[in-house]
Protein backbone atom coordinates (compact mmCIF):
# COMPACT_ATOMS: atom_id res chain seq x y z
CA UNK A 1 0.00 0.00 0.00
CA UNK A 2 2.58 2.26 1.11
CA UNK A 3 4.74 1.43 -1.93
CA UNK A 4 1.53 1.75 -4.30
CA UNK A 5 0.91 5.23 -2.96
CA UNK A 6 4.83 6.37 -3.23
CA UNK A 7 4.53 4.98 -7.08
CA UNK A 8 1.78 7.49 -7.65
CA UNK A 9 3.89 10.70 -6.01
CA UNK A 10 6.69 9.72 -8.22
CA UNK A 11 4.23 10.13 -11.17
CA UNK A 12 2.81 13.05 -10.62
CA UNK A 13 4.75 16.23 -11.49
CA UNK A 14 3.37 18.45 -9.08
CA UNK A 15 4.11 15.75 -6.12
CA UNK A 16 7.59 15.65 -6.86
CA UNK A 17 8.09 19.22 -6.53
CA UNK A 18 5.05 20.13 -3.80
CA UNK A 19 6.52 17.66 -1.82
CA UNK A 20 10.13 18.84 -1.24
CA UNK A 21 9.32 22.78 -1.84
CA UNK A 22 6.76 22.14 1.56
CA UNK A 23 9.74 20.79 2.99
CA UNK A 24 11.72 23.42 2.43
CA UNK A 25 9.17 26.18 3.23
CA UNK A 26 8.55 24.24 6.67
CA UNK A 27 12.06 23.98 7.53
CA UNK A 28 12.72 27.79 6.41
CA UNK A 29 9.61 28.95 9.10
CA UNK A 30 10.71 26.83 11.37
CA UNK A 31 14.09 28.03 11.77
CA UNK A 32 12.56 31.38 11.47
CA UNK A 33 9.98 31.12 14.09
CA UNK A 34 12.95 29.38 16.59
CA UNK A 35 15.13 32.22 15.34
CA UNK A 36 12.80 35.11 16.33
CA UNK A 37 11.61 32.98 19.56
CA UNK A 38 14.60 32.58 20.74
CA UNK A 39 15.97 36.46 19.99
CA UNK A 40 12.31 37.70 21.49
CA UNK A 41 12.62 35.08 24.18
CA UNK A 42 16.59 36.50 25.60
CA UNK A 43 15.03 39.65 25.04
CA UNK A 44 11.55 38.89 27.05
CA UNK A 45 14.26 37.43 29.75
CA UNK A 46 16.67 40.75 29.44
CA UNK A 47 13.73 42.95 30.50
CA UNK A 48 12.58 40.84 33.51
CA UNK A 49 15.91 40.40 34.98
CA UNK A 50 16.57 44.25 34.36
CA UNK A 51 13.05 44.75 36.00
CA UNK A 52 14.48 42.49 38.97
CA UNK A 53 17.41 44.25 39.45
CA UNK A 54 16.23 47.36 39.66
CA UNK A 55 13.37 46.52 41.81
CA UNK A 56 15.67 44.93 44.33
CA UNK A 57 18.12 48.20 44.16
CA UNK A 58 15.08 50.47 45.13
CA UNK A 59 13.80 48.03 47.78
CA UNK A 60 17.08 47.26 49.46
CA UNK A 61 17.31 51.13 49.57
CA UNK A 62 13.84 51.53 51.67
CA UNK A 63 14.84 48.94 53.80
CA UNK A 64 18.13 50.68 54.51
CA UNK A 65 16.17 53.84 54.89
CA UNK A 66 13.48 52.45 57.17
CA UNK A 67 16.24 50.94 59.04
CA UNK A 68 18.27 53.97 59.68
CA UNK A 69 14.97 55.93 60.90
CA UNK A 70 14.28 53.58 63.23
CA UNK A 71 18.02 54.33 64.98
CA UNK A 72 17.66 50.09 66.59
CA UNK A 73 14.33 50.43 68.34
CA UNK A 74 12.09 48.32 66.87
CA UNK A 75 13.93 47.97 63.58
CA UNK A 76 12.75 44.45 63.38
CA UNK A 77 8.69 45.32 63.78
CA UNK A 78 9.86 48.39 61.27
CA UNK A 79 11.43 45.81 58.63
CA UNK A 80 8.43 43.31 58.84
CA UNK A 81 5.84 46.01 58.30
CA UNK A 82 8.19 46.96 55.00
CA UNK A 83 8.19 43.69 53.63
CA UNK A 84 4.34 43.30 53.64
CA UNK A 85 4.03 46.42 52.13
CA UNK A 86 6.45 45.74 49.73
CA UNK A 87 5.16 42.19 49.36
CA UNK A 88 1.77 43.82 48.71
CA UNK A 89 2.89 46.41 45.99
CA UNK A 90 4.61 44.16 43.75
CA UNK A 91 2.83 40.75 42.57
CA UNK A 92 5.64 39.23 40.84
CA UNK A 93 7.60 39.34 44.10
CA UNK A 94 7.00 35.59 45.46
CA UNK A 95 8.76 36.05 49.32
CA UNK A 96 11.30 38.47 50.65
CA UNK A 97 13.86 37.43 53.15
CA UNK A 98 16.03 39.30 55.79
CA UNK A 99 19.63 37.64 56.54
CA UNK A 100 21.56 38.24 59.34
CA UNK A 101 24.97 39.28 57.86
CA UNK A 102 26.05 35.31 58.63
CA UNK A 103 23.29 34.31 56.31
CA UNK A 104 20.78 32.80 58.63
CA UNK A 105 17.20 33.92 57.72
CA UNK A 106 15.82 36.28 60.74
CA UNK A 107 12.44 37.58 58.75
CA UNK A 108 10.69 36.09 56.26
CA UNK A 109 7.29 36.33 54.48
CA UNK A 110 7.61 32.59 54.30
CA UNK A 111 7.96 31.67 58.00
CA UNK A 112 9.27 28.05 56.98
CA UNK A 113 12.36 29.45 56.03
CA UNK A 114 13.18 31.32 59.45
CA UNK A 115 16.89 29.95 60.81
CA UNK A 116 17.23 28.67 57.37
CA UNK A 117 20.73 29.29 55.29
CA UNK A 118 19.65 29.36 51.72
CA UNK A 119 22.80 30.92 50.65
CA UNK A 120 26.55 28.70 51.46
CA UNK A 121 28.82 30.26 53.66
CA UNK A 122 31.35 32.13 51.54
CA UNK A 123 28.71 32.57 48.64
CA UNK A 124 26.64 35.58 50.36
CA UNK A 125 27.17 38.76 47.91
CA UNK A 126 24.86 41.28 45.82
CA UNK A 127 23.98 38.96 42.86
CA UNK A 128 21.44 37.55 40.76
CA UNK A 129 20.39 33.69 40.18
CA UNK A 130 17.90 33.16 37.41
CA UNK A 131 15.94 29.67 39.41
CA UNK A 132 13.51 27.28 37.38
CA UNK A 133 10.42 29.22 38.69
CA UNK A 134 11.96 32.62 40.52
CA UNK A 135 15.05 34.99 40.06
CA UNK A 136 16.56 35.18 43.25
CA UNK A 137 17.94 38.52 44.01
CA UNK A 138 20.51 39.44 47.35
CA UNK A 139 21.33 42.76 47.77
CA UNK A 140 23.15 44.15 51.10
CA UNK A 141 21.45 46.49 53.35
CA UNK A 142 23.52 48.94 54.56
CA UNK A 143 23.00 51.53 57.45
CA UNK A 144 24.79 54.30 58.90
CA UNK A 145 26.20 54.17 62.36
CA UNK A 146 24.25 57.34 63.56
CA UNK A 147 22.75 60.25 61.55
CA UNK A 148 24.87 62.85 62.02
CA UNK A 149 28.28 60.94 61.82
CA UNK A 150 29.54 60.51 58.62
CA UNK A 151 30.94 57.52 59.25
CA UNK A 152 31.14 54.74 56.61
CA UNK A 153 27.55 52.73 56.64
CA UNK A 154 27.52 49.48 58.29
CA UNK A 155 26.19 45.98 57.27
CA UNK A 156 22.89 45.32 58.65
CA UNK A 157 21.97 41.94 57.04
CA UNK A 158 21.04 41.34 53.47
CA UNK A 159 17.56 41.47 51.48
CA UNK A 160 16.78 38.50 49.49
CA UNK A 161 14.08 38.83 47.17
CA UNK A 162 12.39 36.00 44.91
CA UNK A 163 10.80 37.52 42.05
CA UNK A 164 8.61 35.19 40.01
CA UNK A 165 9.10 34.06 36.63
CA UNK A 166 5.26 33.02 35.27
CA UNK A 167 5.17 36.69 33.62
CA UNK A 168 8.03 36.06 31.71
CA UNK A 169 6.93 32.52 30.80
CA UNK A 170 3.71 33.37 29.89
CA UNK A 171 5.16 36.04 27.75
CA UNK A 172 7.25 33.33 26.02
CA UNK A 173 4.31 31.50 25.69
CA UNK A 174 2.24 34.43 23.77
CA UNK A 175 5.35 34.98 21.57
CA UNK A 176 5.35 31.04 20.72
CA UNK A 177 1.79 30.63 19.92
CA UNK A 178 1.50 33.91 17.70
CA UNK A 179 4.54 32.88 16.08
CA UNK A 180 2.86 29.45 15.50
CA UNK A 181 -0.35 31.23 14.22
CA UNK A 182 1.60 33.35 12.31
CA UNK A 183 3.53 30.58 10.29
CA UNK A 184 1.22 27.86 9.85
CA UNK A 185 -1.42 30.21 7.77
CA UNK A 186 1.93 31.55 5.99
CA UNK A 187 3.08 27.82 4.87
CA UNK A 188 -0.49 27.15 4.07
CA UNK A 189 -0.61 30.50 2.07
CA UNK A 190 2.66 29.40 0.61
CA UNK A 191 1.71 26.11 -0.70
CA UNK A 192 -1.86 27.11 -2.29
CA UNK A 193 0.05 29.84 -4.25
CA UNK A 194 2.73 27.77 -5.00
CA UNK A 195 0.20 24.84 -6.06
CA UNK A 196 -2.31 27.43 -8.13
CA UNK A 197 1.42 28.65 -9.82
CA UNK A 198 2.56 24.89 -10.93
CA UNK A 199 -0.58 24.23 -12.08
CA UNK A 200 -0.99 27.43 -14.15
CA UNK A 201 2.26 27.86 -15.39
CA UNK A 202 3.56 23.97 -15.60
CA UNK A 203 0.56 21.18 -15.49
CA UNK A 204 -1.46 22.73 -17.62
CA UNK A 205 1.20 23.60 -20.74
CA UNK A 206 2.66 19.87 -20.15
CA UNK A 207 -1.27 18.43 -20.07
CA UNK A 208 -1.69 20.21 -23.41
CA UNK A 209 1.46 19.28 -24.87
CA UNK A 210 0.83 15.82 -23.66
CA UNK A 211 -2.37 15.66 -25.55
CA UNK A 212 -0.79 16.67 -28.35
CA UNK A 213 1.77 14.27 -28.48
CA UNK A 214 -0.73 11.60 -28.46
CA UNK A 215 -2.91 13.06 -30.87
CA UNK A 216 0.26 12.72 -33.29
CA UNK A 217 0.70 9.50 -31.84
CA UNK A 218 -2.24 8.31 -33.38
CA UNK A 219 -1.46 9.72 -37.07
CA UNK A 220 -3.23 13.34 -36.71
CA UNK A 221 -0.46 15.98 -37.15
CA UNK A 222 -2.61 18.64 -37.63
CA UNK A 223 -2.33 20.07 -34.42
CA UNK A 224 -0.40 22.57 -32.74
CA UNK A 225 0.94 22.51 -29.33
CA UNK A 226 2.39 26.42 -29.39
CA UNK A 227 0.30 28.80 -27.29
CA UNK A 228 3.06 31.53 -27.42
CA UNK A 229 4.59 31.26 -24.12
CA UNK A 230 7.97 32.73 -24.06
CA UNK A 231 9.60 30.38 -21.22
CA UNK A 232 10.74 26.95 -22.15
CA UNK A 233 7.56 24.96 -22.55
CA UNK A 234 6.93 27.08 -24.88
CA UNK A 235 10.14 26.50 -26.26
CA UNK A 236 9.35 22.61 -26.36
CA UNK A 237 6.37 23.35 -27.76
CA UNK A 238 7.48 25.66 -31.02
CA UNK A 239 10.04 22.57 -31.18
CA UNK A 240 7.40 19.91 -30.86
CA UNK A 241 5.24 21.85 -33.81
CA UNK A 242 8.54 22.12 -35.90
CA UNK A 243 8.64 18.80 -35.54
CA UNK A 244 5.25 17.85 -36.36
CA UNK A 245 5.52 20.10 -39.17
CA UNK A 246 8.27 17.90 -40.72
CA UNK A 247 6.29 14.77 -40.25
CA UNK A 248 3.30 16.31 -42.17
CA UNK A 249 5.76 16.96 -44.95
CA UNK A 250 7.39 14.07 -44.95
CA UNK A 251 3.62 12.22 -44.98
CA UNK A 252 2.69 14.19 -47.81
CA UNK A 253 5.84 13.15 -49.74
CA UNK A 254 5.48 9.54 -49.00
CA UNK A 255 1.82 9.78 -49.87
CA UNK A 256 3.22 10.94 -53.57
CA UNK A 257 5.82 8.61 -53.46
CA UNK A 258 3.48 6.06 -52.68
CA UNK A 259 0.97 6.88 -55.00
CA UNK A 260 3.26 7.15 -57.79
CA UNK A 261 4.56 3.84 -56.80
CA UNK A 262 0.57 2.09 -57.33
CA UNK A 263 -0.01 4.00 -60.36
CA UNK A 264 3.45 2.57 -61.40
CA UNK A 265 2.04 -0.65 -60.44
CA UNK A 266 -1.09 -0.33 -62.05
CA UNK A 267 1.15 0.39 -65.20
CA UNK A 268 3.06 -2.93 -65.07
CA UNK A 269 -0.26 -4.83 -64.23
CA UNK A 270 -1.51 -3.19 -67.17
CA UNK A 271 1.68 -4.33 -69.18
CA UNK A 272 1.53 -7.55 -67.90
CA UNK A 273 -1.46 -8.12 -69.32
CA UNK A 274 -0.53 -6.57 -72.17
CA UNK A 275 2.28 -8.53 -72.35
CA UNK A 276 0.44 -12.20 -71.92
CA UNK A 277 -2.09 -11.43 -74.90
CA UNK A 278 0.25 -10.45 -76.90
CA UNK A 279 2.79 -13.42 -76.40
CA UNK A 280 -0.40 -15.73 -77.44
CA UNK A 281 -1.85 -13.76 -80.41
CA UNK A 282 2.00 -12.31 -82.31
CA UNK A 283 4.16 -14.50 -80.94
CA UNK A 284 3.42 -18.30 -82.64
CA UNK A 285 2.00 -16.14 -86.18
CA UNK A 286 5.51 -13.64 -85.82
CA UNK A 287 7.34 -17.21 -85.99
CA UNK A 288 5.30 -18.62 -88.77
CA UNK A 289 6.48 -15.42 -90.41
CA UNK A 290 9.79 -15.41 -89.96
CA UNK A 291 9.88 -19.06 -91.49
CA UNK A 292 8.07 -18.10 -94.79
CA UNK A 293 10.08 -15.40 -95.02
CA UNK A 294 13.49 -17.32 -94.98
CA UNK A 295 12.05 -19.56 -97.58
CA UNK A 296 11.08 -16.34 -99.91
CA UNK A 297 14.40 -15.50 -99.44
CA UNK A 298 15.58 -18.24 -100.79
CA UNK A 299 13.16 -17.85 -103.51
CA UNK A 300 14.34 -14.30 -104.72
CA UNK A 301 17.98 -14.45 -103.82
CA UNK A 302 18.74 -14.13 -107.75
CA UNK A 303 16.66 -11.02 -107.57
CA UNK A 304 18.42 -8.37 -105.79
CA UNK A 305 15.55 -5.96 -105.93
CA UNK A 306 13.38 -8.20 -104.26
CA UNK A 307 16.45 -9.86 -102.04
CA UNK A 308 16.86 -6.59 -100.94
CA UNK A 309 13.00 -5.86 -99.70
CA UNK A 310 12.64 -9.80 -98.42
CA UNK A 311 15.78 -8.72 -96.03
CA UNK A 312 14.36 -5.74 -94.74
CA UNK A 313 10.88 -7.52 -94.08
CA UNK A 314 13.41 -10.11 -92.07
CA UNK A 315 14.83 -7.37 -90.29
CA UNK A 316 11.77 -5.86 -88.94
CA UNK A 317 10.36 -9.15 -87.84
CA UNK A 318 13.72 -9.49 -86.24
CA UNK A 319 13.28 -6.51 -84.27
CA UNK A 320 9.48 -7.06 -83.49
CA UNK A 321 10.47 -10.38 -82.13
CA UNK A 322 13.02 -8.83 -80.06
CA UNK A 323 10.74 -5.85 -78.80
CA UNK A 324 8.31 -8.40 -77.72
CA UNK A 325 11.22 -10.84 -75.28
CA UNK A 326 11.91 -7.43 -73.91
CA UNK A 327 7.79 -6.73 -73.07
CA UNK A 328 7.81 -10.17 -72.06
CA UNK A 329 10.81 -9.53 -69.40
CA UNK A 330 9.57 -6.73 -68.47
CA UNK A 331 6.13 -8.22 -67.50
CA UNK A 332 7.32 -11.11 -66.19
CA UNK A 333 10.86 -10.46 -64.11
CA UNK A 334 12.65 -13.42 -63.58
CA UNK A 335 13.38 -13.43 -59.47
CA UNK A 336 17.10 -12.18 -59.23
CA UNK A 337 19.87 -14.77 -57.67
CA UNK A 338 21.32 -12.87 -54.91
CA UNK A 339 24.84 -13.53 -54.32
CA UNK A 340 28.70 -11.26 -53.80
CA UNK A 341 28.98 -8.77 -56.81
CA UNK A 342 32.10 -7.18 -57.70
CA UNK A 343 31.15 -4.02 -59.27
CA UNK A 344 34.09 -2.90 -61.47
CA UNK A 345 34.10 -6.57 -62.79
CA UNK A 346 30.14 -5.92 -63.91
CA UNK A 347 31.24 -2.77 -65.61
CA UNK A 348 34.15 -4.49 -67.11
CA UNK A 349 31.96 -6.55 -68.75
CA UNK A 350 29.74 -3.99 -69.93
CA UNK A 351 32.03 -1.60 -71.09
CA UNK A 352 33.86 -4.56 -72.99
CA UNK A 353 30.38 -5.17 -74.90
CA UNK A 354 30.27 -1.31 -75.98
CA UNK A 355 33.66 -1.06 -77.06
CA UNK A 356 33.34 -3.69 -79.83
CA UNK A 357 30.51 -2.37 -81.33
CA UNK A 358 31.59 -0.64 -84.61
CA UNK A 359 28.59 1.74 -84.55
CA UNK A 360 30.70 3.62 -81.59
CA UNK A 361 33.99 3.60 -82.84
CA UNK A 362 34.15 7.57 -82.77
CA UNK A 363 33.32 7.34 -78.48
CA UNK A 364 36.16 7.24 -76.28
CA UNK A 365 35.67 5.77 -72.99
CA UNK A 366 37.09 6.45 -69.77
CA UNK A 367 37.84 4.64 -66.92
CA UNK A 368 37.80 6.21 -63.30
CA UNK A 369 36.68 3.02 -61.17
CA UNK A 370 38.22 3.15 -57.49
CA UNK A 371 40.08 0.28 -55.54
CA UNK A 372 38.58 -1.71 -52.62
CA UNK A 373 34.89 -0.83 -53.37
CA UNK A 374 32.92 -3.23 -51.02
CA UNK A 375 31.15 -5.88 -52.88
CA UNK A 376 27.35 -6.10 -53.43
CA UNK A 377 24.65 -8.36 -53.28
CA UNK A 378 22.73 -8.70 -56.48
CA UNK A 379 21.81 -11.10 -59.34
CA UNK A 380 25.22 -10.17 -61.75
CA UNK A 381 23.32 -10.88 -65.25
CA UNK A 382 20.73 -8.25 -64.32
CA UNK A 383 23.04 -5.66 -62.97
CA UNK A 384 25.19 -6.16 -66.19
CA UNK A 385 21.92 -5.36 -68.05
CA UNK A 386 21.41 -2.17 -66.28
CA UNK A 387 25.07 -0.85 -66.88
CA UNK A 388 25.04 -2.18 -70.47
CA UNK A 389 21.24 -0.10 -70.96
CA UNK A 390 22.89 2.81 -69.09
CA UNK A 391 26.15 2.54 -71.75
CA UNK A 392 24.35 2.00 -74.90
CA UNK A 393 21.87 4.83 -74.11
CA UNK A 394 25.07 7.33 -73.65
CA UNK A 395 26.97 5.82 -76.87
CA UNK A 396 23.65 6.08 -79.08
CA UNK A 397 22.85 9.45 -77.84
CA UNK A 398 27.10 10.35 -79.03
CA UNK A 399 26.82 8.31 -81.50
CA UNK A 400 26.63 11.15 -84.98
CA UNK A 401 29.17 13.55 -83.26
CA UNK A 402 31.00 11.15 -81.24
CA UNK A 403 32.06 12.37 -77.51
CA UNK A 404 32.97 10.71 -74.36
CA UNK A 405 31.95 8.31 -72.19
CA UNK A 406 33.01 8.72 -68.28
CA UNK A 407 32.42 5.68 -65.73
CA UNK A 408 33.85 6.53 -62.29
CA UNK A 409 32.94 4.46 -59.11
CA UNK A 410 33.59 5.10 -55.81
CA UNK A 411 32.51 4.06 -52.03
CA UNK A 412 29.78 6.25 -49.46
CA UNK A 413 28.03 5.56 -46.67
CA UNK A 414 28.42 1.99 -46.44
CA UNK A 415 27.56 1.51 -50.23
CA UNK A 416 29.11 1.65 -53.84
CA UNK A 417 28.20 4.62 -56.26
CA UNK A 418 28.70 4.13 -60.09
CA UNK A 419 28.19 7.24 -62.67
CA UNK A 420 28.33 6.94 -66.16
CA UNK A 421 28.35 10.27 -67.65
CA UNK A 422 27.90 11.49 -71.39
CA UNK A 423 28.66 14.22 -73.32
CA UNK A 424 26.01 13.71 -75.87
CA UNK A 425 22.91 16.53 -76.47
CA UNK A 426 21.66 15.76 -72.90
CA UNK A 427 17.63 14.79 -72.39
CA UNK A 428 15.29 17.32 -73.28
CA UNK A 429 13.72 19.12 -70.74
CA UNK A 430 9.80 17.77 -71.48
CA UNK A 431 11.39 14.45 -71.21
CA UNK A 432 12.43 14.32 -68.36
CA UNK A 433 9.68 13.22 -66.20
CA UNK A 434 9.03 10.19 -68.05
CA UNK A 435 12.26 8.63 -68.44
CA UNK A 436 11.58 6.03 -66.41
CA UNK A 437 8.53 4.90 -67.65
CA UNK A 438 7.64 2.41 -69.69
CA UNK A 439 7.12 2.64 -73.40
CA UNK A 440 8.40 6.00 -73.92
CA UNK A 441 11.48 6.89 -75.35
CA UNK A 442 13.11 9.66 -77.55
CA UNK A 443 14.48 7.32 -80.13
CA UNK A 444 13.13 6.57 -82.93
CA UNK A 445 14.20 2.54 -83.11
CA UNK A 446 14.10 2.32 -79.06
CA UNK A 447 10.84 0.38 -77.40
CA UNK A 448 11.17 2.95 -74.10
CA UNK A 449 11.40 -0.12 -71.82
CA UNK A 450 15.41 -0.17 -71.06
CA UNK A 451 15.51 2.33 -68.16
CA UNK A 452 12.09 1.24 -67.01
CA UNK A 453 13.49 -1.87 -66.26
CA UNK A 454 16.85 -0.77 -65.35
CA UNK A 455 15.06 1.11 -62.75
CA UNK A 456 13.15 -1.78 -61.19
CA UNK A 457 16.21 -3.89 -61.05
CA UNK A 458 18.23 -1.36 -59.46
CA UNK A 459 15.33 -0.98 -56.79
CA UNK A 460 14.95 -4.54 -55.84
CA UNK A 461 18.51 -4.91 -55.09
CA UNK A 462 17.79 -2.06 -53.23
CA UNK A 463 19.54 0.68 -54.43
CA UNK A 464 18.55 4.15 -56.03
CA UNK A 465 18.86 5.52 -60.46
CA UNK A 466 18.76 8.98 -60.72
CA UNK A 467 19.91 11.36 -63.58
CA UNK A 468 21.33 15.46 -63.55
CA UNK A 469 21.94 17.21 -66.91
CA UNK A 470 24.74 20.00 -65.76
CA UNK A 471 23.73 23.10 -67.72
CA UNK A 472 27.60 22.80 -69.99
CA UNK A 473 25.60 19.74 -71.40
CA UNK A 474 25.41 15.76 -71.65
CA UNK A 475 23.71 13.73 -68.74
CA UNK A 476 24.73 12.12 -65.94
CA UNK A 477 23.51 8.81 -64.68
CA UNK A 478 24.07 7.79 -60.77
CA UNK A 479 23.40 3.91 -59.27
CA UNK A 480 23.81 3.44 -56.07
CA UNK A 481 23.86 0.13 -54.43
CA UNK A 482 24.12 -0.85 -50.62
CA UNK A 483 27.30 -2.86 -49.99
CA UNK A 484 27.00 -6.67 -48.62
CA UNK A 485 27.43 -7.37 -44.99
CA UNK A 486 31.06 -8.07 -44.32
CA UNK A 487 32.70 -10.24 -46.91
CA UNK A 488 36.20 -9.72 -49.43
CA UNK A 489 36.81 -6.41 -50.62
CA UNK A 490 37.11 -5.69 -54.70
CA UNK A 491 40.51 -5.29 -56.01
CA UNK A 492 41.38 -2.58 -57.99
Amino acid sequence: MLHDGWSRLERSLRARILVPTSVLFTATLATMVAAAAAIHGAQIEEAARDHAELSANLIAGTVSAALADAGGEGAGDELSSAMAVIRRHHEDISWISFLAPGGEVVLSTRPELLGSFPWPAGSLAAKLVVQRDTYAVLRPVLVPPCRECSARPVLAGWLELRFSRAASRAAHERLDRTLLLTAVPSLLLLLAIAWWLLGREAIRPLRRLVSVMRTAEEGSYDVFADEGRPDELGLAARGFDAVLATLRKSQDELTAVYRERLERADRFALVGEVATGLAHEIKNPLAGLSGALELLAEDLATVPAHAEVVAEMRRQVARLAGTMEALLGFARPGKPRMERILVNASLARALFLVEHQGAFSRIRVVRSLAADLPPVSGDAGQLEQVFLNLCLNACQAMARDGGTLTVRTRARDGGVVVELADTGPGIPVAARPRIFQPFFTTREKGNGLGLAISERIVSEHGGRIAFICPPAGGTLFTVTLPAAAGGLREAA
